[in-house]
């Protein structure tokens, strides 16, 4: 294993150029910008982040009225304002920040006081002024500093995934709500169906056609098609109460309408498994943080390979004899490193260093393994949703418009129409069951390659913090 700790020399001019520049501001602002722009892009909202971050996640102002339809655009931007979640992110991003600033200031130096009474009855007092400077900080500094910018750029990259996971998150709940109402459509349609064969076999039966058992049938039929449609609409409103919750908006009323269908889900080419898999190792904001927590490990190898070294001191006495004479006495302390010489602190920080860097093989290795699975669902889901939309449904349909002309005409009775119409619509809900599933393995695959498809190839970086 290569010795992850430099020499003096390497990390010297760090040291000088921090010094001689000042200490890192700890205002996020910087920090925070950084983040949003990492996010732009990878979330299909109406407003950009820095410009959802820019306000209180308390104001529900300017983005929608909560009555107007609600299409998926608008509940991104709301959802991007309006939930705490992503706020709390933005808060661990402020909190590294402070502690790249922390790692930049030296320690405050020891001021000591001291003065003497004499005990024989003689005159005179000595006196005692001390000040203490710890001096190692100076070649330690550069490592604290890069330890402290990496942690910072990880975390401005989680705070960047975590946005991104929660579009998917809001996007996935966005999907469930129309397949919920796209269902509710069918069993309306389905009610109405079986309200007409109703109709029809009340009027055969009093025509004394069929026999009035029929008519408990086609009752018992038409009932559990509204027992079916009552369930289902108390389903749209459990979706959008979950919807609500990923805006932020948990106690808002669920009596808006939704704007857009799965259709536009369904459009578009599927790229190849080479490109996706390729996409996800370079574009995927998780797999650069997890690089830059491995860089963060390094630095913090190298510091803890500086407590081989003695720690060094330099202080400034002023002193007073009973004889009232004044003196000035520099002075140097070093701890010299015998009892503790580091070696429990260096395997510990070599240690670290290894598990950051199978953390981040196993962060690449689980994105390929997301992305390669999301692609194989949406092949899956969009040839099914195909054998069903072609085939099986559009099969059913015209066996159904066959069956209502034969039992006119009296060659089929009622229950025979009422199983083609059963069977139809069951084709039917299980033909909504793969869109959604198309829908959501689409949202996957887009979350799985790093948030878009339109994103350039090129790894995600931070742009800004300390350059070692």
């Amino acid at each position: 294993m290569n010795n992850p700790w430099k020499p003096a020399t390497r990390t010297a001019p760090l040291a000088l150029a921090t010094i001689l520049t000042g200490c890192i501001s700890a205002a996020p602002d910087p920090a925070l910008e950084e983040t949003a722009l990492l996010s732009d892009g990878r979330i299909e909202s109406t407003i950009t982040p820095e410009q959802a971050w820019s306000r209180p996640f308390t104001d529900r102002t300017g983005l929608w009225d909560g009555a107007a339809p609600l299409d998926l655009e608008t509940a991104l931007s709301v959802s991007l304002r309006n939930d705490p979640e992503l706020r709390r992110q933005l808060a661990r991003v402020a909190e590294r920040q402070a502690d790249l600033s922390q790692s930049s200031l030296p320690p405050n130096p020891v001021v000591g006081f001291g003065i003497g009474i004499a005990t024989d009855g003689l005159s005179g007092a000595p006196a005692m002024v001390q000040l203490m400077q710890q001096l190692t900080w100076l070649w330690t500094r550069a490592d604290r500093i890069d330890a402290a910018d990496r942690r910072l750029r990880a975390t401005i990259l989680d705070a960047a995934a975590t946005a991104v996971a929660h579009s998917t998150e809001l996007r996935r709940s966005f999907a469930d709500l129309q397949h919920a109402i796209e269902v509710v459509g069918l069993r309306e349609s389905y009610v109405e169906t079986t309200a007409t064969t109703l109709e029809l076999v009340a009027t055969l039966v009093e025509a004394g056609e069929l026999p009035r058992l029929e008519t408990d049938r086609a009752v018992i039929d038409h009932r559990a098609a509204e027992a079916q449609l009552a369930r289902d609409r108390r389903e749209v409103r459990t979706r959008k109460l979950e919807l609500l919750r990923h805006m932020g908006w948990p106690e808002h009323d669920t009596s808006f309408e939704v704007a857009g269908d799965l259709d536009a889900m369904h459009a578009g080419e599927i790229p190849t498994e080479t490109e996706v898999v390729e996409r996800a190792v370079i574009n995927r904001l998780d797999v650069a943080a997890a690089d830059q927590r491995v860089l963060a490990a390094e630095a913090d190898a190298r510091l803890q390979g500086w407590k081989r070294m003695p720690e060094v001191g330099a202080g400034l006495d002023w002193r007073r004899s009973f004889s009232d004479r004044n003196a000035v006495v520099p002075g140097l302390s070093i701890s010299i490193p015998l009892l503790d010489d580091g070696s429990a602190a260096i395997a510990r920080a070599v240690a670290g260093l290894e598990a950051a860097r199978i953390e981040a093989t196993v962060v690449r290795e689980d994105a390929i393994s997301q992305v390669r699975t999301a692609r194989n669902r949406l092949l899956q889901a969009r040839q099914q949703m195909a054998l069903y939309e072609d085939g099986l449904v559009a099969s059913a349909r015209d066996v159904v418009r066959r069956s209502e002309g034969s039992f006119r005409a009296g060659i089929i009775d009622a229950t025979e129409l009422l199983l083609a119409q059963q069977r139809m619509i069951r084709l039917e809900l299980d033909l909504a069951v793969e869109r959604l599933r198309a829908a959501l393995a689409l949202v996957d695959l887009e979350d799985a390659v790093g948030g878009s498809f339109d994103l350039p190839l090129e790894r995600p970086e931070v742009r800004m913090g300390v350059e070692s």
